[in-house]
């Protein structure tokens, strides 16, 4: 059944774009910084973690749902392929709302709070934005809102942002 879907994942090195993407899109996801060996099978079972890996040959060693083997090499198809897999669509609302660098919940913060840290007419043109309280990141709506959307909508069956 096609719905919102509120799990957590884990990459393995040769999926750092689609981390980035799962991110972009709501939902935390570490990203492994090793190949899909023993101790990343383990920390996916301990964290209750959807692994997610190009390699064939880690199938079995967890559960049916807990791992997916990812078989395309472009990011744009394994975003698709994995939804399709796990028959889900994201969830608007949640979109946008973790740090694409380091996987934390972004928070709001006031214009005041940010001077310095962006460029000047980022600065001047906007007054909504989000930081990481981990990395500092800083974020903005800007046009990549509007790829990602568009993009799911051309390219992700049944998606409605």
């Amino acid at each position: 059944m096609t719905g919102i879907f509120y799990v957590k994942f884990i990459t393995d090195v040769n999926l750092g774009k689609l981390a980035k993407w799962m991110r972009l899109l709501g939902y935390d996801t570490v990203f492994y910084h090793g190949n899909a060996d023993r101790d990343f099978l383990k920390r996916a079972a301990q964290e209750g973690r959807v692994a997610l890996t190009r390699k064939k040959n880690v199938a079995g060693k967890l559960p049916s749902g807990n791992l997916v083997i990812i078989h395309s090499d472009n990011v744009l198809d394994q975003l698709r392929e994995l939804m399709e897999t796990l028959s889900f669509l994201p969830d608007p609302a949640r979109m946008f709302s973790i740090c694409a660098r380091c996987n934390a919940d972004l928070i709001e913060v006031s214009k005041d709070k940010i001077s310095g840290m962006v460029p000047d007419y980022i600065f001047a043109s906007h007054t909504e934005f989000h930081m990481c309280p981990h990395c500092n990141g800083v974020y903005w709506p800007g046009t990549h809102i509007e790829k990602v959307q568009s993009f799911l909508r051309m390219h992700i069956q049944n998606h409605h942002p």
